[in-house]
Order: C-alpha cells, then structure tokens, then sequence
C-alpha cells in the first residue's frame, strides 16, 4: 500500500476511464466515474450525495460504525484530569429539544470538505459537498456544565466510532480551542453547535446521526460524527487522531474546482460556459480566476446571491439570512462562471480562487497537511 505522501502527490490512479481513490487514514475508498456532459450542480448537496468519509475508518484497527438510537444517544461533558475523565454534566436529545425549545437552535450554511480533496478527481465536486446546518451551540451546555474558560484551553472531543473488538472506549478523536468556542462570534464565525439536521432532514446514520459536531470554518475531520464526549483540558496540545497523522491545519484552505469540466473532457468547440465552485474557510471569497493555455488569469463572475435563492429554497431561519451576512460567505462554497469561446483543439484551464483575506490558491503547492489547495488545472479538447 502506498504511503499517504506518496499516494497524494500523485492525485490518485486512472484505470480504464475510472479513477480509484484510495483515501487513507481516515477516508474510504470511493470510486466514480468520468462526467460524461456539463453538470450543474445544486447550491446545497442533498444528504443523499454529500460524500461519505470516517476519519477512524482508516486509521482504527477493525473500526465499525456506531448505531445509535436516538432516545439512547449522551454526551457527557466534563474535564479530563490526565487519563481520568470527572463528569460534569451528561445530556440526552431530549435536552437538545428542551434548548429548541427554549430558543438556543441555530441554522447556518457551511460546506463540508475533506482535508484530502483533491482537485484530480473526476467527479464534480468531490469530497465536497454543501448544506444548512441545524442544532444547539455547543457552548450552551459547557455553560451548564460549569466549564472553566480562563483555566481550561481545548475542549476534548470524542465520537462513538470504534473498534468492534472492544480494545478501546471510543474511536475518533479531535479538539477545539475554548478561544474559538468563546470567541469565535467576535471574529465573525458561527459557534460550534451540536447538529442534529442537515438540510431540514435528520442526519443520516453515515452522516453522523444522532448528533454530531458542525464548525463552521473547518475541514471534515474536525466536525465530529456521534459525538459522545466533551472533555475540558488545560493542556493546550492539539490532539487527535488526523492531527497524529501529521495535519497542521484546520481551517478549510482557499480552493476551487469545475464542476463542468473534468480531467480529459473532449467538450465542443464554440462558445461554452466552465462552471465550479470556490471555497475559503479564512475569509470570503473575493474572486475567483481562469487562465486559458496559460495565458493570463481573467476574473470569472461568482453567482449572485439572489440567482441561488431563484433557483434553491433556502430558510429565512439560516443565519447567513437572517444576520444579513454580507455574500459571498465564509465558509461556503461559491458558484461562479465562466464564459469562453473554445478554439478547436487541446487546451489547458487553470482555476484559482482568492478570499477577502488575500489567500490565494498557491502553484504548485508544496505541502500536503494543510490540504491539497494548489491552482486547479485541466487539460480538454475543443472539438
């Protein structure tokens, strides 16, 4: 088996029209096949097709997935002392609907993305996808359960993912700073909440059910499926179990792909519209631009807001709305467009994005544990 390094750098295996992808530590194998024609892709990924990855699944000997029920599902919250875990306060679902009751439930877009996407695979949004979240603010129930935020520093995070021989209590591990908690509303994120629908819908067993962690900002890993434990720490270490593999970076890099074209697409001459979708977790997007056979970089034109909402139904309840966020979001993918007039013939289209923040996609992209983020490129023929 190959190494992740070696497996990334070199963006997956073509093998007769389909490309295998191998993910390791922590992301299943998936298969998919070549587009065969432009596809547009909706504004919010139904849980249907938001792809499927568990971070222990790669990395957890004999790793199974948890079934939950949901009138069975806790969460302990506490503080880890050591190796020993002192319990504060433990919580049901019937105490989530109690906090909906009572106003806390939130409702905020954000965008899934693995930290192992890359822009080499075939379909068109890969380990991508983008939805509405709903939940309780995590932060409302280390409130009730007494948590120390000026002697503690991250917030331990456990999921019910697990070995099925036993050999330990739980499975996927992760952390988040008490600053982002806390803070995080200050510098214009949403809060970490405790999510139970996606979409309007229940999650789904394979997303999670019945609670998982939601960061509005972060890559896949740190968004904790069946999540059962939160343990409060003064060591400040960035712990768990991708963060043993070597991934430095949390936050969901500046990135972009085409949703229209793929790798080796024969696509008709003439006039034609590239569609994709760009993406930063630091910053909104401010632009997104294409360069044709490496000429220079021409801005593409990102889809207004009011074009998505004619085209999807997005809740008024969704924070983005109801706050009056400025768009693009952070966070959220972006739809944009590209108009060319194809000249007959082989042609290569590169891709970069660039957010508000001034983080730009890097060519090449030298380093593989903040994410495989560099200048998007795609060789077609016009015929």
């Amino acid at each position: 088996m190959l190494d992740r390094r070696t497996f990334l750098k070199m963006g997956g295996v073509g093998i007769a029209g389909v490309v295998l992808v191998p993910l390791l530590d922590g992301c299943e194998q998936h298969t998919v096949t070549p587009l065969m024609a432009p596809e547009l892709v909706p504004f919010l990924t139904p849980q249907s097709s938001l792809f499927v990855q568990h971070g222990g699944e790669g990395s957890i000997p004999t790793w199974a997935m948890p079934d939950i029920k949901q009138d069975e599902w806790k969460l302990e919250i506490g503080r880890q002392l050591g190796a020993n875990f002192s319990e504060n306060l433990t919580i049901t679902f019937a105490d989530l609907m109690q906090a909906k009751a009572d106003g806390a439930e939130i409702t905020f877009l954000k965008t899934m993305q693995c930290i192992l996407e890359s822009p080499l695979r075939v379909s068109a949004t890969g380990y991508t996808g983008n939805a509405y979240w709903t939940g309780i603010p995590l932060k409302h129930f280390l409130d009730k359960a007494g948590i120390d935020y000026n002697t503690n520093r991250r917030i331990l995070l456990y999921g019910a993912d697990k070995p099925s021989n036993g050999s330990r209590q739980f499975g996927f591990i992760n952390n988040l700073t008490v600053d982002r908690i806390v803070n995080g509303e200050s510098q214009g994120l949403f809060p970490p909440m405790l999510a139970y629908a996606m979409n309007g819908e229940p999650l789904t067993r394979e997303h999670g059910f019945p609670v998982r962690l939601i960061v509005h900002e972060m890559y896949g890993f740190s968004n904790v499926k069946w999540l059962v434990r939160a343990a409060a720490t003064t060591v400040n270490t960035d712990t768990g179990t991708y963060q043993s593999e070597g991934y430095t970076e949390r936050v969901m890099q500046a990135s972009s792909r085409g949703t229209s074209i793929r790798q080796e697409a024969v696509i008709p001459s003439g006039a034609t519209i590239i569609r994709g979708v760009a993406i930063s977790g630091h910053a909104a997007i401010e632009k997104v631009e294409i360069s044709i056979d490496n000429g220079a970089f021409v801005p593409a034109t990102l889809t207004p807001l009011t074009e998505i909402q004619d085209q999807e139904s997005l809740p008024p309840s969704i924070q983005q709305l109801s706050k009056g966020t400025a768009y693009p979001y952070q966070g959220v993918w972006t739809p944009w467009t590209f108009q060319w007039n194809a000249p007959a013939g082989d042609h290569t289209i590169a891709i970069r994005a660039t957010d508000k923040a001034g983080n730009t996609q890097p060519d090449p992209d030298d380093s593989i544990s903040d994410g495989q983020n560099g200048v998007v490129k795609y060789k077609v023929k016009a015929n």
